[in-house]
Formats: structure tokens, C-alpha cells, sequence
């Protein structure tokens, strides 16, 4: 029983540690590609965070400070759809 709990647990957080890897990366794509454009920045790309940051926190509470924003952005930047698609199967064993 313990040994079945126990795999349940790490299946679980494998799974919720998948699903917000991609949840952070596709964030990341809406900033980018609909926000901004397509470019890697806004022309108020400080203004978009801030706004964007208020916005989340007063929705979901804590975690969507401008750093935390800009750190999602910068993930979908560094790892194309493919890379990322590959870096979320190896997350996921």
C-alpha cells in the first residue's frame, strides 16, 4: 500500500510539474506573440508587465510579480515549440 501511495505521489508531481512548465511557456508565447507582437519586446513592455502582473495577482493571488512575468517571456524565447515540446517529455518520466 505504501509503495502504491508513494508512485502515485511522484506520478502526480511529475504530472502538476509538466502542466505548469507549459502553462509558464505558453504564457510566455501570449506575451511575445500576441502582446508584443511577435517582437521580443513591447514597445511598453514595462507598462504591459505591471499591468499584466495587477492583473494576475488580483485574480490568483501571489506569484505573478513583473519578475516572474519576465521570467515566463524569456523561457518561451529560449526554447522554440519542438526544444520545449522535448524538454517537457523528459520532465514528465
Amino acid at each position: 500500500m505504501v509503495e502504491l501511495l508513494d508512485a502515485a505521489r511522484r506520478a502526480s508531481a511529475r504530472v502538476v510539474n509538466s502542466l505548469m512548465t507549459a502553462t509558464y511557456w505558453e504564457m510566455g508565447r501570449q506575451m511575445v506573440e500576441h502582446e508584443q507582437t511577435g517582437k521580443r519586446r513591447a514597445v511598453y513592455g514595462a507598462k504591459l508587465l505591471l499591468n499584466l502582473s495587477t492583473d494576475l495577482t488580483k485574480r490568483f493571488g501571489w506569484g505573478f510579480r513583473v519578475d516572474n512575468l519576465e521570467r515566463a517571456r524569456q523561457f518561451y524565447l529560449t526554447f522554440d515549440s519542438a526544444n520545449f515540446r522535448k524538454a517537457v517529455a523528459e520532465i514528465s518520466r
